[in-house]
């Protein structure tokens, strides 16, 4: 199971300004409508530049048009992009790819199966990481061939399981049959999986892509320019195979606390509102018409926190703690209708409905009666529960309703604790030495079939892995394991198999028989496998999941061909040559 830390922390940043209604002075007149042709929008950035092999933020903006992969998302769903055809192997091991042969990179230069298997090398390549500064977590949500040993050093780039049969001919070698191979490489972090010119790429460092002249890419558009945490602008690759709709894209990365007004002088065609806009925005007829609520990937969730009190390991006191939840209450009216609820940390509803079979509902008597069954009847003799959260300088209201809610219907004493994010995360896995306590978490969700782990002690080595069960060891033993997993003078596959064996002698056998089975169901690609694993998820509550934002997004009228891409917090669309400007 593969998650970006950095990008989990940012989402979930994000996600306590979505529980912070903050307001500011509004007006209520038209929107002056953008100029044919032209198109401006908000998206995150940041400094990195725009290298595809790295995860950053300008990753997405990457997959969103600069550069081109072998398919891409559209508004008609899955879409060629650079291959035109493609088919697989009897044993569904082998992919082999038909490109283009008229694609040409933004110096005209063609666009072959080499410059894929560079590409693809690139990203797997440690020392690419380290020479760019960063690293590509994305890489291993593909069983490509050989790509863990060169990820980790341990095998030269040249034995990555890809291969140019000839020059319009790439083939993807994988470890294991996926059948959902297409669907993965139109995931934004899947930004890396594109064709980088050589020539190009081996004469650049790393602050080269910060420099737009200097950035060779083969999507419908390319950077023109790029003023870091402020604005990129994207015109049209004059050698690009098709029509290019826009003649110039704005990316803004100025923070969206200003989204209204900016959109109402004309700043942004497409504008994040806070969720107290929304009343003005309803006030206004034009506005309103141009107002709209996309689903996102960022799930706010709690995750038990590592304690001397045994309390949270009872399953039946988590479930009596998820009964008295009211999520409905939270998604209307906490956040004003910019939530819908959430039944698991990485599957939306939006994304794979079925998730909510076997949910458990907001339930206040039944919640008691668990509790009591726990050994707790009214709250009595319950240690005392802390919500600790990362805020900024207004509270969490989210999580200060649900101590509302766990106070009312359980009977229970809980503390709010927020805190400023840099403390947060610093004492995240810090045990709590007095009561209990949740903390919160996010997830950016990917397709199921790619959050299942892929060996019981990958899973345990992963962040999300320790986050769930390393809470659950007794805390001697919890001990043990940060102080191993605290040794930097450790050769890490020693560190990795040692931290693991204390989790798997350790953990309630509740959590690894959950664990086996997602293995079970990555290896043998058995979806009714795959959703008893995040059934078993749900019924164990593991975690809280309470509610997945819905971003109030403003676009303008004559803005067409916009479908947002949920798997952004940001919901940018999917592929920027989708939309006209009329």
């Amino acid at each position: 199971m593969a998650k970006g830390m950095t990008i989990a922390k940012s989402a979930l940043a994000a996600l306590t300004l979505t529980g912070t209604l903050s307001a500011f002075a509004v007006t209520a007149s038209a929107a002056p409508s953008s100029s044919s042709g032209s198109f401006s929008m908000y998206i995150i950035g940041d400094k990195r530049g725009f290298s595809p092999d790295i995860y950053t933020w300008s990753l997405y903006a990457d997959s969103l048009g600069i550069f081109e992969g072998l398919v891409h998302n559209s508004d008609k769903g899955v879409v060629p992009g650079i291959a035109t055809s493609w088919s697989t192997s009897k044993n569904g091991k082998v992919w082999t790819f038909h490109l283009r042969h008229n694609a040409k990179f933004s110096n005209g230069d063609a666009v072959t199966a080499q410059d894929f298997v560079f590409g693809f090398q690139q990203a797997f390549n440690p020392n690419t990481a380290v020479k760019d500064g960063g690293g590509m977590d994305a890489t291993a949500f593909l069983p490509v061939v050989n790509g863990v040993e060169v990820a980790a050093g341990t095998k030269s780039p040249s034995t990555l399981g890809v291969k140019a049969v000839n020059n319009y001919t790439f083939q993807i070698m994988l470890t294991r049959k996926d059948p959902t191979l297409i669907q993965d490489l139109t995931l934004p972090a899947m930004g890396w999986a594109v064709p980088l010119d050589p020539k190009v790429v081996n004469s650049m460092s790393a602050t080269d892509w910060t420099t737009p002249s200097k950035i060779v890419s083969d999507g419908p558009y390319m950077v023109s320019s790029f003023t870091p945490n402020t604005s990129a602008t994207l015109v049209p690759n004059p050698y690009y195979f098709n029509k290019v709709k826009l003649k110039k894209i704005t990316l803004n990365y100025t923070a969206s606390s200003t989204g209204l007004v900016d959109f109402e002088n004309g700043a942004l065609d497409m504008a994040i509102i806070n969720p107290s806009d929304i009343k003005a925005v309803d006030s206004n007829p034009t506005l309103k018409s141009e107002l709209h609520f996309f689903p996102t990937a960022a799930q706010y969730t709690l995750d038990v926190a590592p304690s001397q009190n045994n309390a949270l390991l009872n399953p039946l006191v988590r479930k009596a703690l998820m009964m008295s939840i009211n999520r409905d209450l939270i998604s209307k009216d906490v956040l004003q209708g910019t939530g819908t609820p959430a039944y698991d940390y990485m599957t939306p509803t939006w994304l794979d409905p079925w998730i909510k079979k076997n949910a458990i509902p907001y339930d206040p008597t039944e919640a008691k009666a668990l509790l009591a069954q726990a050994g707790y009847p009214g709250g009595k003799g319950f240690p005392t529960l802390s919500i600790n959260v990362g805020v900024g300088s207004t509270p969490d209201l989210v999580a200060e309703a649900i101590q509302q809610m766990w106070q009312q219907n359980l009977g229970i004493t809980v503390k709010y604790n927020g805190m400023p994010a840099s403390q947060f995360y610093s004492t995240y896995n810090n045990p709590i030495t007095s009561g209990v306590a949740f903390r919160q978490n996010a997830s950016n969700v990917v397709y199921p079939q790619l959050e299942l782990p892929t060996s019981v002690v990958a899973f345990l080595n992963t962040g999300v892995g320790q986050d769930w069960t390393a809470p659950y060891l007794p805390m001697n033993i919890y001990t043990q394991w940060q102080k191993v997993i605290a040794n930097k003078s450790m050769p890490p596959k020693l560190q990795q198999e040692q931290a693991a064996n204390i989790l798997i002698h350790n953990l309630p056998k509740s959590i690894l028989q959950w664990i086996r089975l997602g293995v079970k169901a990555y290896n043998t690609n058995n979806t009714a496998l795959m959703k008893q694993f995040f059934y078993m998820q749900e019924e164990q509550v593991f975690d809280l999941p309470i509610y997945t934002p819905l971003q109030p997004v403003l676009i303008r009228s004559n803005v067409h061909g916009y479908k947002a891409n949920s798997f952004l917090l940001t919901t940018p669309p999917v592929w920027f040559n989708d939309i006209t400007v009329s």
